[in-house]
């Protein structure tokens, strides 16, 4: 017995440092993609570690629910102080006792069971918190990956202007060009310049807030790869309500619900009394002499028959069957919310890239031809460049708002990890 429980004891305490070693000695990139992200929510935020003591907690009761009540041991001494020799005759006598109480009514046995099914809870809030922190850090990697692609936009877009500008520079030394031409360019350019600095403020404020969301300090990480959206298979967006049973969510709520029930039927057993046998012997000294004795006690539940804690656990049951069933009907609106708003983002994004997206670099080439020919002057030229990057910034928001509708939709169906091809690791049992 002690060597398990030692055992038990220091896997215990290795699993309270290990989210602490663990930060230390795992090297956090400076440049980040999706899965590297999710990777980090897992291994290294100290959100999740601080979720994963509570399964250390777990673990540590269901040994104290395993064990039997201790033995109890007493010793006492009679001396004679005046009188008649009523009790006994001799200088003394002494005794000793021992009482060993029986859990006779199946109390060990509930307590384990409540003991185990409080391990699985603690297992099911962690991957809950777990994908509830993936959804956050996944729509937060997003969110820098716009802004940076925003960024890199307003760059290419200070990078046009600046050669439009030295093209009517050239136009107005030859005299085809006013001088109201060029000032109207460096005008634009200075806008556009702003916005490359105000697109760098908000990237470095969602790096911050990426960090933040995973707990790990002096970190500033760039996002990288493409900013497009996921792609999901149909059968997945057509029966969201059919995966509300894989939520973590749903499964956190019915792990709750069996601890619930488990501790109603722990309280029938505790209502039974517990009887303690005991034995002792007795002995005098001079003259000597002996005697042994077995007794039983045991409580007469008449004035306290325990009533109350059944009735509390019972009606902690029925809020949990009712918390579940909530939880699950919440998993299932959010799925389908998810699904509806991905179809029609889907369908949005499509429209915009039939429609605008691919006709951009025609646009661009027309304009500039036309400016060239004498055809238009600077205003079509500048509303036709302004009107090409507003697009683009519309279509990042377009991929930006479909990809973390998806990530979302991911995470609370149970399936972002495995969908971006990382393999999640049970955790495993401890005795």
């Amino acid at each position: 017995m002690d060597c398990r429980f030692s055992v038990t004891v220091l896997t215990i305490l290795s699993l309270g440092l290990a989210p602490a070693r663990a930060q230390e000695s795992t090297p956090v990139p400076d440049v980040v993609d999706l899965p590297a992200v999710l990777r980090l929510v897992r291994d290294v935020s100290p959100r999740l570690s601080v979720e994963r003591q509570a399964v250390a907690g777990a673990e540590a009761n269901r040994i104290t629910a395993g064990t039997y009540p201790n033995p109890t041991v007493s010793y006492g001494r009679y001396r004679p102080s005046g009188g008649q020799a009523t009790q006994f005759e001799g200088s003394r006598q002494e005794q000793t006792t021992v009482e060993l109480p029986l859990l006779i009514a199946g109390q060990r046995s509930a307590r384990v069971e409540k003991a185990e099914r409080e391990i699985e809870a603690a297992r099911a809030r962690v991957a809950s918190g777990a994908s509830s922190l993936a959804a956050e850090a996944g729509s937060a990697f997003v969110a820098l990956l716009a802004a940076q692609e925003k960024a890199a936009l307003f760059a290419t877009a200070n990078e046009e202007l600046v050669r439009l500008r030295d093209i009517v520079a050239g136009r107005e030394a030859s005299g085809m060009a006013s001088r109201y031409d060029v000032t109207r360019l460096e005008i634009e350019l200075g806008g556009f310049r702003t916005k490359f600095e105000e697109a760098k403020a908000d990237g470095s404020d969602r790096a911050g807030n990426l960090a933040a969301l995973l707990g790990i300090q002096n970190w500033r990480p760039r996002a990288s790869g493409d900013l497009r959206p996921l792609v999901l298979g149909a059968d997945m967006l057509n029966s969201p309500r059919d995966r509300a049973g894989t939520s973590p969510a749903t499964i956190t709520a019915l792990r709750d619900e069996t601890v619930a029930k488990s501790t109603v039927e722990l309280a029938r057993r505790e209502r039974w009394p517990v009887p303690s046998v005991s034995a002792g012997r007795a002995w005098t000294s001079d003259p000597f002499g002996s005697a042994n004795f077995l007794g039983l006690s045991v409580e007469i539940p008449v004035l306290d028959t325990r009533r109350g804690p059944l009735a509390k656990a019972e009606a902690d049951a029925i809020s949990a069957t009712l918390r579940r069933e909530l939880a699950t009907a919440e998993v299932a609106t959010n799925l389908e919310r998810y699904a509806n708003v991905i179809a029609a983002r889907q369908a949005a994004l499509q429209r915009f890239q039939e429609d605008a997206s691919a006709r951009l670099p025609l646009l661009k080439q027309m304009a500039e031809d036309a400016y060239r020919l004498g055809r238009s002057s600077i205003f079509e030229l500048l509303d036709s460049t302004r009107s090409r990057y507003e697009l683009q910034q519309t279509r990042i928001d377009l991929v930006a708002a479909l990809f973390e509708a998806q990530l979302r939709f991911l995470a609370t169906s149970g399936e972002l990890e495995r969908s971006v091809g990382i393999t999640t690791d049970a955790v495993p049992a401890r005795r």
